[in-house]
Formats: C-alpha cells, sequence, structure tokens
C-alpha cells in the first residue's frame, strides 16, 4: 500500500503542464458509449501513474474495477470501504477469469486507482478517505484469495474462462475451444466437476438482486403539485364527474338481466344522464351496444361505488362520503382502471381473443411506468405497443406478430386506444399527436403507425408515484439528491425539465455553505467537457452566487446603517503611502 499512499514524486506529462485531461466519471444506465470511452481513457491514465511510480498493474485490471462500480450505480469515483471489501470478496472472484498467479495483481490494481483517483482530488466528497480505502484493499486481499480457492465462487461464464486459460486454450478460437470441451466432456479434460454443478444450479435460479443495474433505481426526481393543484385537478375530471353521476343515477337500485348487465331502457337513461354513447342509442338492441356505458359502470363497480346485491346495482353506502372527498376518489378512480381487463378487450373474433386483453395485468404497469419514466414528458404509443408485444411475447414463448392476424391486432390497438382514452377523461394523461412518421413506422414495424403521443399530468404523475411506493420502487423527488456529489446530479438532471433541474439545483446549493458549494462546482467544472453538464454546473454556480449575495444584503439589512466616518487625521497606512509617494515621485 505505502508505494500508493506516500507523498508523489515530480509529476510529468500533462498533469505536470497544467493540462487537464478531460474525463467524465458519473454515468447514467444509457450512456453506453460515453462509459466505454471514459474507461479506456481511465484505464491509461491510471496505468500511465503506476508505472511511473515504478509499480506496473495490469490494464485488464484496472478496467475490471472501473466494470464494478459502474455496475453499481455508475459512480466510478464514489468508493467507500464496502464497494473495496465486495469487489474484492465477491466480484472480481466471481466475474473475472483469475488465475493463482493472478492473486496479487488484483489488489495492486485497486491501490492504483484508488492513488490516481486521490491525487487527482477525483473521488467525491462521500468516498472514504484514500488511506482508509487503501487500508481496506489490505484487509480484503485475504478474503479474495480465499475465493479465489474454491471455484464455487465464480459464475457459469467466469468457470469456463478460467479452465480455458488454466489448460492454454485460447478463447478466441472456437474449434479449440470446442474440442477441449468436448474433451472435458469424454472426462479427458481435469475440471471440478462438483464445482461446475453448483455454480450450474446457481446460475439456473432466479437472478440476484445484484445481477445487472435495476432501470427502476434510475427514475427521474419528480416536481409533485400541491394539494391545491391535486384537489383543482381532481375537481375538473370529466371522468369522475361521469363516476359521481353514475353513483347518483343508481338511487335506491336498478335492476339487471340474469347475465347482470343494464336492462336496455335504464342503459339509455344512464347514457343520456352522462352524454355518452350518443351515436349508438337508438341502435342498440342490449346495454351491450352501448359500450362507454357499459365501462362506466364496470368502472365504478371496480372502484366500489356500486355493487350488484341479489340481482340488482346498488349503491355502496360507506363509499357516500368518498363522493365529497375529490383527491380520495380520484385515487380510487385511477387505482381501478387497471383492473378493468375485458372491459378494454377480451372480445371474442372467430374464437381469438384480443391479445392485449389477455394481458392487460402486465401491460398496464408498463405503460405508467414508461410514462414515469419520462418525467411528464410524451412518449409515442408506439413505444408502448412494441413494449407490450415483447411482454407478450415473452409470456407466451411465441412472437405475437407471427400469431395475430390483421383482426386480432386492429382489436389490441383498440383495446390499447380505450384505456388512453380512459386515462385522458379521468386527468392522468393528455394525448397529442406526432410528425414523425417515418420514426414511428420504423417503431411500430407497419406503414399506418398511431401518432398519439400520451404525457401524464401532474395528477397523473402524483398517481404513478403512489403506486410505485406501495410496490417498493425507490421514486425521488426533486432536491432528494441535495446531499450527492454534483456530477451524479448533473448525470441524473440533463434532459429533465426545467422545473425539475432548477429545484434540484436550488436544493444542492442550499444545503451546504457557498464556498463549499462554488469549491466542488470548480472542481468539476475543471474535469468535465460534457456541454450538457457544464451547462447544469454553471446555472447551480449562478444560483450559489444569488444565493451569496442575497445572504450578504440580508446581513448589512440586519446591521443597520454603517456610521459615517470623518476624515483621517492619523498616519496613513504604509501601502496607502507608498503609493502616494511613488505618485508624487
Amino acid at each position: 500500500m505505502g508505494r500508493y499512499a506516500a507523498a508523489p514524486p515530480a509529476a510529468t506529462g500533462p498533469a505536470a503542464s497544467g493540462v487537464v485531461i478531460p474525463v467524465r466519471l458519473v454515468f447514467g444506465p444509457r450512456d453506453h458509449e460515453e462509459y466505454s470511452a471514459a474507461r479506456t481513457s481511465l484505464q491509461s491514465l491510471v496505468v500511465a501513474w503506476a508505472h511511473r511510480r515504478g509499480a506496473p498493474v495490469e490494464p485488464a485490471l484496472v478496467a475490471a474495477a472501473l466494470d464494478h462500480r459502474h455496475g453499481v450505480d455508475g459512480r466510478l469515483s464514489h468508493w467507500t470501504r464496502a464497494h473495496v471489501a465486495d469487489a474484492l470478496a465477491v466480484w472480481f472472484p466471481r466475474t473475472v477469469a483469475l488465475l493463482d498467479d493472478d492473486r496479487d495483481a488484483v489488489p495492486a490494481a485497486l491501490h492504483a486507482l484508488v492513488g490516481f483517483l486521490a491525487e487527482r482530488d477525483w473521488l467525491d466528497l462521500a468516498s472514504a478517505a484514500p488511506a482508509e480505502l487503501h487500508a481496506q484493499i489490505d484487509d480484503s486481499t485475504p478474503a479474495l484469495h480465499d475465493a479465489l480457492a474454491d471455484e464455487r465462487n465464480l459464475d457459469l461464464g467466469t468457470f469456463w474462462a478460467v479452465q480455458l486459460r488454466r489448460h492454454g486454450v485460447p478463447a478466441a478460437d472456437p474449434a479449440a475451444v470446442a474440442r477441449f470441451l468436448e474433451r472435458v466432456r469424454r472426462g479427458e479434460a481435469d475440471v471440478d466437476r462438483e464445482a461446475l454443478a453448483e455454480v450450474t444450479r446457481r446460475e439456473a435460479g432466479p437472478a440476484g438482486p445484484d445481477a445487472e443495474r435495476d432501470a427502476a433505481a434510475d427514475l427521474p426526481p419528480v416536481l409533485l403539485p400541491s394539494a391545491a393543484a391535486l384537489l383543482a385537478a381532481a375537481d375538473a375530471s370529466e371522468g369522475l364527474a361521469r363516476l359521481r353521476a353514475v353513483t347518483r343515477w343508481v338511487r335506491t337500485g336498478r335492476p339487471l338481466t340474469a347475465d347482470g348487465r343494464l336492462l336496455l331502457a335504464d342503459a339509455r337513461a344512464l347514457a343520456a344522464a352522462v352524454h355518452v354513447d350518443a351515436f349508438s342509442s337508438d341502435l342498440a338492441r342490449t346495454a351491450d351496444d352501448l359500450p362507454e356505458t357499459g365501462l362506466l359502470v364496470a368502472w365504478a363497480r371496480q372502484a366500489r361505488l356500486v355493487r350488484v346485491v341479489r340481482g340488482r346495482l346498488v349503491p355502496v353506502k360507506s363509499a357516500a362520503p368518498l363522493l365529497g372527498k375529490p383527491i380520495e376518489l380520484w385515487h380510487r378512480a385511477f387505482t381501478a382502471l387497471g383492473d378493468l381487463g375485458e372491459h378494454f378487450g377480451g372480445s371474442n373474433v372467430f374464437g381469438a381473443p384480443s391479445l392485449f386483453g389477455m394481458s392487460l395485468g402486465e401491460a398496464l404497469p408498463i405503460l405508467l411506468f414508461e410514462l414515469y419514466a419520462a418525467g411528464g414528458d410524451p412518449i409515442p404509443l408506439e413505444l408502448f405497443h412494441r413494449l407490450v408485444r415483447d411482454a407478450v411475447n415473452e409470456r407466451f414463448g411465441c412472437v405475437v406478430d407471427d400469431l395475430a392476424g390483421d383482426v386480432e391486432q386492429r382489436l389490441w390497438r383498440r383495446d390499447v386506444t380505450a384505456l388512453v382514452d380512459a386515462l385522458e377523461l379521468l386527468g392522468a394523461v393528455t394525448l397529442g399527436e406526432s410528425h414523425e412518421h417515418d420514426e414511428l413506422t420504423e417503431l411500430a414495424g407497419r406503414d399506418d403507425p398511431d401518432p398519439t403521443l400520451v404525457a401524464l399530468t401532474p395528477i397523473g404523475l402524483w398517481a404513478v408515484r403512489e403506486l410505485l411506493l406501495e410496490q417498493g420502487v425507490a421514486a425521488p423527488l426533486a432536491g432528494e439528491m441535495a446531499g450527492d456529489d454534483i456530477e451524479y446530479v448533473c448525470v441524473r438532471l440533463a434532459g429533465l425539465r426545467e422545473e425539475v433541474r432548477e429545484a434540484e439545483l436550488a436544493a444542492w446549493v442550499a444545503a451546504r455553505s457557498p464556498r463549499a458549494a462554488a469549491d466542488e462546482l470548480a472542481r468539476l467544472l475543471r474535469r468535465t467537457d460534457d456541454p450538457a453538464h457544464r451547462a447544469l454546473a454553471l446555472q447551480a454556480l449562478r444560483r450559489n452566487g444569488e444565493r451569496r449575495d442575497g445572504e450578504l444584503r440580508a446581513r448589512d439589512r440586519e446591521a443597520g446603517p454603517r456610521p459615517v466616518r470623518g476624515p483621517r487625521t492619523g498616519p496613513l497606512p504604509l501601502r496607502t503611502r507608498a503609493v502616494r509617494a511613488a505618485g508624487k515621485g
């Protein structure tokens, strides 16, 4: 450890001449190209740094250490003792093909990476002190050795990569690999078959929580509407007004047919009362011919506003107070939409039910998650169609497009339209139209793509967040990253709405002193050349300056007017006298 913790020798190269090489250290889950470029740059910098200190390191192991941090949360500059311990005891043995000769090379690579980041002042402020990290590397090295000694700790790909290295088989030669595997099958090559069996069983089981970065962990921060705004939105909801009207129309009860449907006369009366099915009412032969009316009744039943008792549709007495509580009623109506599958589809055409209706329970959360991840910005409805097709393909183990004919496909899209229309009626989403026909055609895989754009409204954003929280999904609010490193904040904010960026940066600035905020922002601006991140850092710097100026003005107001000084009669300060003397000379 000492060779990396000691005072560094005189620097050479770009750093010595004051040239700062731009390097990005924080990455989002989709920043694959950006990470690849930064990984290559950092790998070269660390290897060169270690070489100058007379302690060469293996470049591939430096890159592997960076991959470990990138896989956890994308923050290459954030290292704690726990990160070091996990890297050495678990991650390196499990995912990197290491032989006995590599045992000492791994901690050397970690020492070099930590030493380099510390010297450059690139460890973020939440990281452990460099001396603690170096000490943890030494403390965890025995755990690395123990893990490497037992091949059951490897994952399946690493197990075979180790065998190839041990037997001198070039992994880049498919024919050589095939010959080696055949020798293993015949029992001619020595491998630990008990360890292989254990690794294979583990790989066949469910993926662990750390198998990959969870997309939900990268949901953007959002700004929620105030209570007053929620109340106003719920009050203005046309869907809520119609559900109230259905509940009040039921009064003391309405008779139903033997199969649980409204009588035609009652269905027509309800349609007229809530102003729906205007073009279908006169031609309807049964209540089923009034689809909007049937949907409202099913919706009210699912929201537990009305129920069926002894062949009659009656109001739920305990729900009566809810009719005067707009926000609570709105939330119940929103939640009920997810359970209306057969009323958004399930139609039987030539014996084939609508594919979307069969999987509404899986499909609606996909839509809501994508809308929430967009943070209130619109997404094309064709993206949802694509994601739903993928989900149904996975569920049934076949390609839906290969089995579903044109009729089924149109029913599927009809069901999606009905669902989105209901969400718009409730006020959970707004709808728009895209004119990017070529992009939509490619996304849809058909010549007649749906141009609809969908975006969550503020109350819709609030409702989806409530659902996510109930499922244990982290859904951050603007301002919750106030204690994080500024580069991490900038990465998370890039591409979000201006009001979210402004709120998050204001909270970040307010959480530290003006000097501390300025210092951290300056550190990032010296290192990064990413235009979006620089713009956000400069925005935070301006807000920090405004905050500092405001504090100075407030301090002056509290101190009151300053006393008026008379002319100086005593001796002048030395510097002033020197300046005046120079002027006379």
